[in-house]
């Protein structure tokens, strides 16, 4: 069905791709194709970027991956390397995790919020002469998935309809792509409410390193992002009361509640409409995997579409996806599963510590994107 690369260079400047959704995976997605001589038509239904941090890790693998485009130079001049987390059962370290101890060129996690990563995408995109089309929303698209027409309401409220011969879904969790083209999510969600806050603290914790601190009722993520703000995320109810003896709280920049859901699409592709980020998978913060496996979707993608071998995207993909959002599952039950045994567990979290030194070169490796 995909032509190969040398034949589809011929799509240059006809917009005959098209990205929907500017969140990072988009933008990835825009700026892989721009790389190869494309020039794809972006849109996004918001007003401009977004406002707030969201995702905050940008993973070693991410950084491999943005190096070509010469984003990683820039990303790592704008973030701070977090080098370490710290796990604690009270007041009691039970374990660091050395993310150091990684053979690779980039061992550490790039702490830089979502808003920043997004920016620096725009403008590396900007300087490629592809422009973001923002308060453009996805109308219709047509049951012909193999040539897609897809129809949109513009900004002055006018429709436009056009025909692709590629179209990327990468329009978050509640993707108009994925509904538009009938692809279901399988998976399952909890009812429970996590908080997140962006919050000023004065706590005794070492700054640059990511703390963990887990309790019988569940755990509590602290990462400080940049001068005295730091990211609080965590599943129990007014989460800011558990924080570590002698915090100071001061202003909330930012709050939010979720619920988590461990989900990933039945198919990646229809036709000539693919999904990426977002609207292909859906699972917890934990792991901080989420961002970043978007914008290795946008890649793997960006890749078979040059290889002319596009049609093999779920084969190659989903499976690796399913595998992952399992494994998600599975630390989010342990920092924050409500179940008598996981409950038991956390409160006797220090009969494990001599497992901690088995377990943790798994997590890291998993954690900074590294794993198979």
């Amino acid at each position: 069905m995909f032509p190969g690369y040398i034949d589809f260079i011929v799509m240059n400047n006809s917009e005959k791709v098209l990205v929907v959704g500017a969140g990072p995976s988009g933008l990835s997605a825009a700026l892989f194709l721009s790389e190869q001589g494309l020039r794809p038509k972006i849109v996004d239904k918001e007003t401009g970027l977004s406002l707030h941090s969201k995702a905050l890790g940008v993973n070693p693998r991410t950084l491999v991956l943005l190096e070509q485009s010469g984003l990683t130079r820039r990303f790592l001049e704008n973030g701070r390397k977090m080098e370490k987390i710290n796990f604690w059962k009270g007041e009691q370290l039970v374990f660091q995790n050395d993310f150091t101890k990684t053979k690779h060129k980039y061992p550490f996690m790039l702490i830089q919020p979502q808003q920043e990563s997004e920016a620096l995408l725009l403008q590396a995109l900007t300087e490629r002469n592809v422009v973001v089309e923002f308060q453009t929303a996805l109308s219709s698209l047509s049951k012909d998935h193999q040539s897609p027409t897809a129809t949109f309401r513009g900004a002055n409220g006018m429709l436009e309809e056009r025909d692709y011969q590629l179209i990327i879904g990468a329009d978050g969790a509640k993707s108009s792509v994925r509904e538009l083209s009938g692809i279901g999510m399988e998976g399952f969600k909890y009812n429970e409410e996590w908080e997140l806050y962006d919050v000023e603290l004065d706590i005794p914790r070492a700054p640059d390193e990511g703390h963990v601190m887990v309790c019988r009722e569940g755990g509590v993520v602290m990462i400080r992002l940049r001068g005295d703000v730091w990211r609080v995320a965590g599943n129990m109810p007014s989460l800011l009361n558990y924080l570590p003896r002698k915090t100071k709280v001061g202003k909330i920049i930012w709050c939010s509640t979720f619920r988590v859901g461990h989900r990933v699409a039945r198919t990646l592709q229809q036709g000539s409409i693919v999904l990426i980020g977002d609207a292909a998978h859906l699972h917890s913060p934990v792991g901080a995997r989420g961002m970043n496996l978007g914008i290795e979707d946008a890649y793997i993608v960006s890749q078979l579409l040059k290889e002319g071998r596009l049609d093999e995207y779920t084969k190659i993909r989903q499976g690796y996806l399913k595998r992952t959002v399992r494994r998600i599952n599975t630390m989010t039950q342990a920092l924050g599963g409500t179940g008598w045994l996981m409950r038991k567990a956390r409160a006797n979290v220090g009969l494990f510590k001599s497992f901690f030194p088995i377990a943790m070169p798994v997590a890291r490796k998993f954690i900074l994107g590294l794993n198979k």
